[in-house]
């Protein structure tokens, strides 16, 4: 069910909490599998999620009863799939989702190989959430129309050490002013998680519009210059 702690300003499931929810079903699908974090912890790795993709029907409502799917769709290179479906109380799909995560080590941050976990993935590539794998989002040489500053702070940090995923997405939502947000539906969002954040770093949030529909924040720590994360958001019409 919706919770109101879960809902945006229009009484609907937010991104943040849509996103919260994915790597939550994620998790314990993982850890009912032994291949969970506490799993990899004992080997010195851990997950992170490195590209999202989400086609949007529909955003379930305040109060709204909805069920979440779940499985690993397959391996690309050394990401491994995971493909999400929501489904309303009639059981029809109102959001998919198809995610791309990585295994890395806890000392060196470098990615590992999945070979020692791939045997225990339920992996189901006959059928599949979206058409395709999350991809790259591009770079853009566009004017940013919205500039603003966040400081990461420590209620952002995970248990990973890092600025947990779901803070991009909302510093890409807060680049909306609140009449855009209101009058906007969202049909697509597609996230690629660049580089690790981490408490106390100085972001620079710089926000472009590519066309009519699509738009494209890019998240960069100000000591570096790194870009962190790349939030694509397609608007419908």
């Amino acid at each position: 069910m919706v919770n109101s702690f879960f809902t945006d300003l229009r009484g609907r499931l937010s991104l943040p909490s849509l996103f919260s929810l994915f790597q939550e079903m994620a998790w314990e699908h993982a850890t009912n599998n032994k291949f969970g974090y506490v799993h990899l912890q004992k080997q010195g790795l851990f997950w992170v999620l490195s590209r999202i993709s989400v086609e949007i029907l529909r955003m379930p409502n305040w109060a709204e009863t909805f069920f979440i799917t779940t499985w690993p769709s397959g391996v690309d290179g050394l990401f491994a799939l995971r493909d999400f479906e929501l489904f309303d109380y009639n059981k029809q799909v109102i959001v998919r989702a198809t995610t791309s995560w990585l295994i890395v080590d806890v000392n060196s941050r470098r990615p590992h190989r999945l070979d020692d976990f791939r045997e225990r993935m339920p992996v189901c590539e006959t059928y599949r959430a979206t058409k395709a794998n999350a991809g790259r989002i591009g770079n853009t040489k566009n004017v940013p129309s919205v500039i603003f500053e966040s400081r990461a702070a420590i209620s952002d940090i995970d248990i990973n050490g890092h600025i947990n995923n779901t803070k991009y997405v909302e510093w890409a939502i807060n680049s909306f002013s609140e009449e855009a947000y209101k009058a906007t539906t969202i049909e697509r969002i597609t996230v690629n998680f660049l580089a690790e954040g981490f408490s106390g770093d100085e972001l620079a949030i710089r926000s472009f519009d590519l066309d009519d529909v699509k738009m494209v924040s890019v998240v960069t720590r100000k000591s570096d210059g790194r870009s962190l994360a790349i939030v694509e958001i397609e608007k419908a019409l």
